[in-house]
């Protein structure tokens, strides 16, 4: 994960309401999140293969996070604007 800089997983614990994070936080917090990116997308693989497309598309992985217990809204809204002007 040496995409996930430690700057950038400062700013979602401080979203998520953490104040501070010690040194030995991070290599836990790397390890969580490749095993549940891993799972989602191997599931998202399995449902793709499943919709007989080759492209994986976002509504495959929406699914794959409903199989694997997460709660996510969904949208069909996509790049369009939803604010009132």
């Amino acid at each position: 994960m040496e995409h996930i800089t430690k700057p950038s997983l400062v700013r979602l614990a401080r979203k998520a309401g953490i104040k501070s994070m010690s040194d030995d936080c991070y290599p836990e917090v790397y390890k969580l999140i490749t095993t549940n990116l891993d799972q989602i997308i191997a599931t998202a693989l399995v449902i793709n293969s499943e919709n007989g497309t080759k492209t994986l598309m976002n509504n495959d992985v929406h699914q794959a996070m409903k199989v694997n217990g997460y709660i996510v809204a969904e949208s069909t809204d996509l790049g369009t604007n939803t604010c009132a002007k």
